[in-house]
């Protein structure tokens, strides 16, 4: 507890650590957001995808979702974060990447008491691996923060339909629970229909229910 203070002073940094794997999709330096805004937003749309799951019964795990979602790129504190499609086409630069972000993590968790670090390393190595129906939602959540980002600025990158398709709804495939799975289907359904590629909504949809 007494090293506490120091790691939150450290993650004051994530306000000024850019996503910087956006310059490959066309987004400027003064229009790119920051590590602090992309775990924020991460989290509100995994938290808001888990309510909706367990509207009727409990499906998923939400507080499991929300930890790893704030957990996932702290990685990239220092450095790491490597466009995703060019990290799909070069896969070996991707581990390089993930070699860097686990030690960077590292130096994170090193001040905290050696039972809290392993526990949070733990819950860290779980929204890498993606191998429970929690950790998809978090990746989806990931994944989608950047689409409704890219789409708030307009961008019009060329890769960006193909992209979506393959690696970010393609991850709804990877559920295991089909209660789970129709949900989140029917979110992208949503997604697909109102926002993707539209540009930036929020005025529209405000006004329409004013």
């Amino acid at each position: 507890m007494k090293n506490l203070a120091k790691l939150l002073a450290v993650l004051q940094i994530t306000r000024e650590q850019p996503q910087y794997g956006y310059f490959l999709s066309g987004v400027r330096a003064h229009e790119t957001s920051n590590l602090a805004e992309h775990h924020y937003l991460v989290s509100m749309i995994a938290w808001l995808l888990c309510e909706n799951i367990n509207e009727d019964e409990q499906l998923v795990d939400t507080d499991a979702v929300l930890k790893m979602c704030m957990l996932h790129d702290l990685g990239e504190l220092f450095g790491g974060d490597l466009s995703a499609p060019l990290s799909r086409k070069k896969p070996e630069m991707k581990v390089h990447a993930r070699a860097l972000e686990a030690m960077n993590f590292g130096f994170l968790t090193a001040f905290l008491t050696p039972k809290v670090q392993a526990k949070i390393t733990a819950i860290y190595e779980r929204a890498e691996n993606k191998e429970t129906d929690e950790g998809v939602i978090v990746k989806f959540a990931d994944m989608i923060e950047c689409q409704f980002f890219l789409d708030h600025i307009g961008s019009k990158s060329g890769h960006r339909p193909d992209f979506y398709a393959n690696h970010v709804k393609a991850l709804v495939e990877k559920i295991e629970n089909p209660k789970v799975k129709a949900k989140m289907l029917l979110f992208a359904e949503g997604f697909e229909k109102d926002v993707w590629g539209q540009g930036a909504r929020a005025g529209d949809f405000i006004i329409g229910i004013a």
